[in-house]
């Protein structure tokens, strides 16, 4: 059974989420913030922040949104009483990988979490009773995080809480199809900003 002192472990260390009502609110940020001042030659510096590109302007809002529908789906999850929404991605990222485990390089990569964030997180659902570290038989350096049962189930009881979150999010909105298009282009500039093209 998931401990009360995993789960207030996992929020204290998630601690960096923003409220979603800074990032909801139009102007909430300082087009300053992060800006730095740069010239060509022989002119002087600007103390002010660049003018607002089309791209920097995307960015801003695909940042904003990020934080304000993970912020509702935290918020969603704690309210259900369920842990926080890492545990959540954890579970559903190694259920939908075959035979339902995944090494924990690619878990790393699937979350976009450092390896050493990731061994902490695994270690906390381990401790739950939710996941098991397996070793490849071959090469016992190869390590995976292994869905059990208990994990699966207590997936089965998030998913919908997420499902219902996402679908209020972004139904309001956005249709299916645009949905759609929306991750085909969020997928060209990821792989633009990687280098691939």
């Amino acid at each position: 059974m998931i401990d009360i002192e995993s789960i207030l472990a996992e929020i204290i260390s998630n601690s960096t989420i923003a409220s979603a009502n800074i990032f909801c609110e139009n102007g909430g940020v300082s087009d300053r913030a992060t800006a730095t001042a740069t010239a060509e030659k022989g002119e002087p510096k600007s103390t002010t922040a660049p003018r607002k590109t089309p791209h920097g302007e995307a960015w801003g809002a695909l940042t904003r949104t990020h934080a304000a529908v993970t912020q509702r789906l935290q918020d969603a999850l704690a309210r259900a009483e369920f842990p926080p929404l890492p545990w959540y991605e954890v579970l559903a990222t190694v259920a939908d990988a075959p035979e339902q485990r995944l090494r924990m390089g690619e878990l790393a990569e699937a979350l976009v979490i450092t390896r050493g964030g990731l061994t902490k997180l695994v270690d906390r659902l381990i401790k739950a009773g939710l996941l098991e570290r397996t070793f490849c038989e071959t090469d016992r350096r190869v390590s995976y995080a292994t869905l059990l049962p208990t994990g699966a189930d207590l997936l089965a009881e998030m998913r919908p809480v997420v499902t219902e979150e996402l679908a209020v999010a972004f139904s309001a909105n956005l249709s299916a199809p645009q949905a759609k298009e929306l991750r085909q282009m969020l997928e060209r500039v990821r792989s633009s900003a990687c280098g691939v093209s």
